[in-house]
């Protein structure tokens, strides 16, 4: 499964890199040491889209592997992949009956070129996973005190990061690792940690 719209880094739909002769027809793979995190290691690029703060990020997903669902976040970073904040979580049935979402914007957004816009996923049944496409995105937002305040991303069945095993049907797995996500205020370039750190490494 891969991210469609926004295209993303490496993806047969993104112009920038179909130009550069650096398509990665294999970009529906989750991370793994040749796919590290984040954005499974792939450069940036131009700003694919521009977006409006307070209003929404029209989100397509491929692919014809859902795995009976999952857990999708759907996260900005303004400091280049070292921190992502989350602003929409879909848990339990993402991807099982639908793959375009509209992900609201903020509308305290900060304003930003060279925004990443990420999507994961971590699959419900299979092997254990974890999946990851980003888009180079613009926002327009505010121009000063804009800001956005929600969960730091959680990756899980990567690395050291930890695993969330397959779950059965109506019950869903993972709870305890999405709600200690830290909390995070994102302002532009800059983060401001709130409260504790979590234990979602652990």
């Amino acid at each position: 499964m891969a991210m469609v719209e926004p295209a993303p880094r490496r993806s047969e739909f993104n112009p920038y890199f179909r130009q550069s002769n650096d398509v990665d027809y294999d970009i529906t793979s989750p991370l793994d040491s040749q796919r590290p995190y984040p954005c499974q290691g792939a450069p940036s690029s131009r700003p694919i889209a521009t977006y409006q703060a307070g209003r929404t990020i029209p989100v397509r997903v491929g692919g014809d592997a859902p795995h009976d669902g999952g857990h999708c976040q759907f996260a900005l970073s303004y400091d280049g992949g070292r921190t992502f904040v989350v602003i929409q979580t879909v848990l339990d049935t993402c991807l099982l009956n639908r793959n375009q979402f509209s992900v609201p914007l903020p509308v305290d957004t900060p304003s930003g070129t060279r925004v990443i816009f990420a999507w994961t996923w971590i699959n419900k049944t299979g092997d254990r996973q974890y999946y990851m496409n980003c888009a180079d995105i613009n926002i327009n937002g505010k121009k000063s005190g804009g800001k956005i305040t929600g969960p730091r991303l959680l990756v899980a069945n990567y690395g050291n990061y930890p695993t969330i095993p397959e779950w059965p049907d109506p019950e869903w797995q993972g709870r305890k690792h999405f709600q200690a996500r830290q909390t995070i205020t994102v302002h532009g370039p800059v983060t401001e940690n709130e409260g504790e750190d979590s234990d979602e490494d652990d």
